[in-house]
């Protein structure tokens, strides 16, 4: 029987991970959920860039693939959480949104000038201009 190194392993569970996430693309596509499905297509991706790593020793990729593999954790704990709605996320969404747009709207309405408006800058008196000469562009 032949061992099996480390890089042997690591092609196993990208082979895993790979069925994995094309079954989960499937359901993803009946249900029509779209962020899932781009989610789901970039960690296909990024899972063929890691056998790619792996079998070819590009240490770049295998970068890559290590730091997606922290990004696809941390996303299915936020898509588990969400549906689960552990900690209000959906509040928590709508609360943050709604607070950004009334701030939005209130500086469009501090902002908005007036015809002959009443701040520093709207309509200013012509000033008187003794010392001005005027002089030619072009001689």
């Amino acid at each position: 029987m032949g061992k099996c190194n480390g890089r042997c392993t690591l092609v196993g569970f990208c082979c895993l991970q790979l069925i994995a996430a094309l079954e989960r693309q499937i359901f993803d596509f009946l249900g029509y959920q779209w962020v899932p499905i781009l989610a789901n297509f970039l960690h296909i991706m990024a899972v063929i860039l890691g056998v790619f790593g792996t079998i070819q020793y590009r240490s770049k990729y295998l970068i890559l693939y290590a730091v997606w593999l922290v990004l696809w954790v941390g996303w299915n704990a936020f898509i588990i959480c969400f549906y689960l709605e552990v900690g209000h996320l959906s509040q928590l969404f709508g609360f943050v949104y709604a607070c950004y747009v009334s701030k939005v709207f209130m500086e469009e309405e501090d902002s908005f000038d007036f015809i002959g408006g009443f701040d520093s800058y709207g309509y200013q008196a012509p000033q008187k201009m003794s010392h001005l000469q005027l002089q030619p562009l072009y001689m």
